[in-house]
């Protein structure tokens, strides 16, 4: 059973932050994880990753992206992970499981402002052409919501949101079942005060659904972030037989006669 996952850290320069993402990483038995925000300077990036774990490897998108805003590191006993597409907002790349299956990842950090994010949703479009007929699931923190009951303190529906849905439609994906927090970010205030939104999410497409099984997003508490970290948990899909359909000879010898 392998899982993957992403985390909005907020920073990772701390070395506490190194503690509690290496005991996030064990105490869940994660292979593959996207770090969101890391804040890292590319000169850092090798040191701080191999204070995460010296036998995994990473890539990031400080190509793009003075701050490293995304840094992927994995397990290679377990899975090899080839980065197709890097952007400002966004590492998309093939996974080989062990069973040497293989399907598409792609970890996204939206920016804040509606119109930067416009960029992402071109950059899905292009996966969702590229990935066609593979299985493919989008994780991260897309910093925007896609329905109104996912923000605790407005029931307006924005033109972010309509772009957001748009883009998701357009790409053909959808959000896979989910377990725990529903609110995924916090203000971190009580009270009058305070304000949850869901802007992390996991998002599969058609073949990720068929292909994958029975997969399903966890979302954790906030722990060290304002944001959820997200698992997701691969399963084998048992496919159900049909019962035979059995033909017994006696009905041969059956003398009634029936009328419809």
């Amino acid at each position: 059973m392998i899982k993957i996952a992403t985390w909005n850290v907020r920073g990772l320069n701390n070395p506490s932050r190194h503690n509690e993402v290496r005991h996030f990483v064990s105490s869940n038995s994660i292979s593959l994880l996207g770090i969101l925000e890391s804040r890292v300077r590319a000169h850092n990036m090798d040191r701080i990753a191999k204070s995460l774990n010296k036998n995994w490897m990473y890539t990031s998108n400080h190509e793009t992206s003075l701050s490293g805003r995304i840094v992927v590191v994995w397990d290679p006993a377990i899975l090899s992970f080839v980065p197709l597409l890097k952007n400002e907002q966004d590492i998309h790349g093939c996974v080989t499981l062990a069973n040497n299956q293989c399907v598409h990842i792609s970890f996204v950090y939206g920016l804040c402002d509606r119109k930067a994010r416009l960029a992402l949703w071109g950059d899905l479009l292009h996966c969702a052409d590229q990935f066609r007929g593979h299985p493919w699931v989008v994780l991260g923190d897309f910093n925007v919501t896609r329905f109104v009951a996912e923000h605790n303190a407005s029931d307006t529906i924005t033109k972010g949101m309509q772009e957001f849905n748009n883009a998701i439609q357009a790409a053909e994906l959808d959000d896979l079942r989910g377990t725990g927090a529903f609110h995924t970010w916090s203000n971190m205030r009580v009270g009058a005060g305070a304000i949850t939104k869901k802007l992390d999410r996991a998002l599969g497409n058609w073949q990720w659904f068929d292909a994958v099984g029975d997969s399903y997003a966890h979302f954790h508490p906030l722990g060290l972030s304002d944001h959820s970290p997200i698992t997701i948990q691969l399963r084998s899909r048992t496919l159900k037989k049909g019962r035979p359909f059995k033909f017994l000879n006696f009905w041969m010898k059956n003398d009634c006669s029936c009328r419809w």
